[in-house]
């Protein structure tokens, strides 16, 4: 693929180059104060620990973080080229943990061509997974590129 991308070049089966997070209790507490949500289960380490939180006993991620990963794949890719991101839907699977390497996965899957003055558009399967390999959020993600 050129370096200006163009939806003439993309073919299906396409992975935009992984991306990887190392996630830490700082990361989730930032997440905490930009989202307002200061639940325990994400910022409270000592209290996770008391209940023994899924098992475990550590603090969870927000699972908005993990679909702000999957949206942040597609606009690094398509907003170069002069693209954006049309669409981002997601589930959580599985819960991520401090300490735990997460890495952003995303394939084009559709290729939407439109009217001559209608914008041509991809849709791409995104997914989160941890460094055992287990998807903790997959999605679905469209985005439009230039002709």
């Amino acid at each position: 693929m050129t370096e200006k991308l163009r939806f003439d070049e993309i073919e299906l089966g396409y992975e935009i180059p992984p991306q990887s997070k190392g996630i830490n209790q700082e990361k989730i507490t930032r997440n905490a104060e930009a989202s307002l949500d200061y639940n325990p289960i994400h910022i409270d380490p000592e209290y996770c620990r008391k209940i023994n939180l899924l098992g475990k006993g550590t603090t969870i991620a927000h699972g908005m973080m993990t679909l702000s990963f999957m949206g942040k794949i597609v606009t690094d890719w398509a907003y170069p080229a002069g693209g954006y991101m049309k669409s981002l839907e997601g589930k959580f699977t599985a819960p991520v943990r401090p300490g735990e390497e997460i890495t952003v996965h995303a394939v084009v899957t559709e290729k939407h061509y439109m009217a001559k003055n209608e914008d041509n558009f991809v849709v791409l399967d995104v997914w989160c997974e941890n460094q055992d390999k287990t998807k903790v959020s997959v999605g679905k993600a469209s985005a439009v590129i230039p002709h």
